[in-house]
């Protein structure tokens, strides 16, 4: 994603999140480094996307925000949840160091 993402730009960030949930797959990450701004709407929509991936058996992620994300979330008082991380290598599970230690079976 790059740009500005408002109500202007939301509807056609909705749909491409929506196409590639649904019929590619269910579990992806958003890279918002180049997004230069981002109204509430755009916030809705990654919200959304990520409903829909869970209920697809996935998840969204978003990555690279930093701390305008964070504000933007604040500002809105919204409660949706969104997993961001600082790296794009941090929101993908491949790159993820393994866990040490024993699993409860």
């Amino acid at each position: 994603m790059a740009g500005t993402v408002d109500v202007r730009t939301a509807p056609t960030f909705a749909h491409e999140l929506q196409h590639v949930i649904t019929t590619k797959l269910p579990r992806l990450v958003v890279d918002l480094r180049r997004v230069t701004a981002m109204e509430a709407t755009g916030l809705e929509v990654l919200a959304d996307a990520h409903e829909l991936a869970v209920r697809h058996g996935g998840w969204l992620r978003a990555s690279g925000a930093g701390q305008w994300l964070a504000d933007l979330t604040r500002a809105t008082g919204t409660g949706r949840p969104l997993e961001h991380y600082p790296t794009l290598a941090e929101a993908l599970p491949a790159y993820r160091p393994a866990i040490r230690g024993s699993l409860p079976i």
